[in-house]
């Protein structure tokens, strides 16, 4: 552990650690062997030190990458290790809170899957959790590390700047994906429950009516990357103007941002592709991004601009390459030898909480 570290978005002035980092991984399930653990122990930056995960028929594969005698089964043997200066969680959603508080309080920075929490008082825990401790708490919104994605943001910031296309009339950002359409790559299924029930969490706030509350845990689920996307580009959008959210998930929702009305539809539909994106525009032109599936490890995001004063029609925009699960692991491991800012930080990411329960509110009061 780092002491006296400056826990959020400061690259200079705080201690860094000594290299290579040392991580704990907690959780061997699919996301941490395709998305995580692969990234990790190949980055000289990092040492996995040990994996915590309790199913046996697991064991081969992850030893293939730490070693055997590096699993532990009981994860509250990885956090009381000093050794350990990070932890990556992958683990059932209704316990990435009260597993990434453990790991919080034990002096970890911190990099969990999404979402952070299910309620506005969850989440402010584990800021609150972050900042006493000092350390450094992300969420794993990889999408922001896609090139494609950054490439729009980009040009976006630009475009507001400059006037260039003239002023923003609209915007709409839509996931209308059921599955991922693609297999995901080559990893091991457990065979076997986990032999340990973490501790969980309830997944909707206590106002929230029975009839809605599956549909609310979808949706904080998968239109949570949403969310955050739409804040990427929008982060003081806070004002709901209109919402309905229906049984299955799907939303429907209408956000002012300053004065320009930005539109979120999600729905589970079965397209046989992965259809997730967004759009701006213009008095003078429309940039668009469309998202690919998480698990097309060779494709990025494709950004597209229309622009009426350089005579460009649907032009397609070069981005860089990679992955985002890979490109996020470097993020993180940047973050912490304070040579990146840190994305996705708890306190951004508890922002987006508290617009998913305006949306609800708004869409059930």
């Amino acid at each position: 552990m780092i002491a006296d570290a400056q826990p959020y978005n400061t690259v200079s002035n705080r201690p860094l650690p000594k290299q290579p980092i040392s991580v704990g991984m907690l959780g061997g399930g699919m996301m941490a062997q395709i998305g995580h653990l692969p990234f990790l122990v190949a980055d000289a930056r990092c040492n996995v030190v040990c994996i915590s995960e309790s199913r046996p028929s697991l064991f081969d594969a992850l030893s293939e990458l730490v070693g055997r005698e590096n699993i532990v089964p009981d994860y509250r043997d990885m956090l009381n290790n000093p050794e350990i200066d990070a932890v990556v969680i992958s683990a059932p959603r209704p316990s990435t809170g009260p597993l990434t508080l453990d790991a919080l309080n034990a002096g970890k920075h911190v990099l969990a899957e999404k979402p952070m929490a299910h309620t506005v008082d969850q989440a402010e825990l584990l800021v609150e959790a972050a900042r006493q401790n000092a350390v450094l708490y992300s969420l794993g919104y990889m999408k922001r590390f896609d090139p494609g994605v950054e490439t729009a943001a980009r040009l976006f910031s630009e475009f507001i700047g400059t006037g260039q296309l003239g002023e923003l009339l609209m915007a709409r950002f839509y996931d209308y994906s059921k599955s991922y359409a693609l297999p995901p790559p080559p990893h091991i299924r457990p065979a076997e429950s986990r032999q340990e029930r973490f501790e969980t969490w309830p997944l909707w706030p206590d106002w929230l009516g029975a009839e809605h509350r599956d549909a609310y845990a979808w949706f904080l689920n998968a239109a949570s990357h949403d969310v955050n996307l739409l804040r990427l580009f929008f982060p003081k959008a806070d004002e709901v103007v209109a919402a309905r959210c229906l049984a299955d998930g799907s939303a429907s929702v209408l956000i002012e941002a300053g004065s320009v009305p930005v539109h979120l539809e999600v729905t589970k539909s079965g397209l046989g592709r992965w259809c997730e994106g967004g759009e701006f525009v213009f008095e003078r032109g429309r940039l668009r991004f469309a998202v690919p599936s998480p698990m097309d490890t060779s494709a990025t995001t494709q950004v597209r601009l229309d622009s009426e004063p350089e005579g460009l029609v649907d032009h397609t925009v070069e981005t860089e390459s990679g992955w985002s699960f890979a490109r996020q692991v470097d993020g993180f491991l940047g973050a912490l030898t304070g040579i990146a800012e840190l994305r996705n930080s708890g306190d951004e990411c508890l922002e987006d909480m508290r617009l998913s329960e305006k949306i609800w509110r708004t869409a059930t009061g």
